[in-house]
């Protein structure tokens, strides 16, 4: 996982729980807060650092990872302007993240895990994504589709019937988008 996941994570914990509460979660997880953004560290020292506040706050794991998912959505846009064409619908640029925005990131970043995405592109306001990835993070990319959403002010229905967690190949995130 690159560093700046981390540093969002610390972020987030920070703004939502106080400075005192992303320490605790250091110690409790060994870990010295020192993340460098384009070093790549491993997955398990993020999964303690969700474990360590799920048992701090007693916040379902799963609700913590859709969260920061939301959390992360304005920062990529703010960052990542070139991809926030005018015209753009949720859909559109949810078509965009597999086909070219990690591409790009690949490009840049060939060592990072991305998860992979296929389409069922069913007509105008619905839209299947095949998420398949070992690190299992379905709800983050929930998160930031929550969070792609209230960017693009549209509503929407997500339903997550096939799910890796479950012991399937991969997930199956539908989304049914408000006219």
């Amino acid at each position: 996982m690159k560093g700046v996941v981390f540093n969002l994570l610390e972020d987030m914990v920070e703004k939502n729980f106080g400075v005192e509460v992303w320490d605790a979660l250091l110690d409790e997880t060994g870990q010295d807060g020192v993340y460098v953004s384009s070093e790549s560290y491993p997955d398990e020292m993020l999964f303690a650092l969700v474990v360590a506040a799920h048992e701090k706050s007693g916040i379902p794991i799963n609700d913590l990872v859709r969260a920061f998912g939301e959390f992360l959505f304005p920062q990529f846009y703010k960052d990542n302007q070139e991809f926030f064409k005018p015209g753009l619908t949720l859909k559109s640029f949810l078509l965009l993240v597999d086909r070219v925005i990690h591409v790009e990131v690949r490009k840049l970043h060939p060592d990072a895990g991305l998860p992979q995405f296929e389409y069922v592109d069913e007509d105008d306001s619905e839209l299947t994504m095949i998420y398949t990835s070992p690190r299992k993070l379905c709800m983050l990319a929930e998160g930031l589709i929550a969070g792609a959403a209230m960017h693009f002010d549209e509503d929407y229905t997500l339903t997550h019937d096939k799910c890796m967690h479950d012991g399937e190949a991969s997930c199956e995130l539908h989304l049914k988008i408000a006219a």
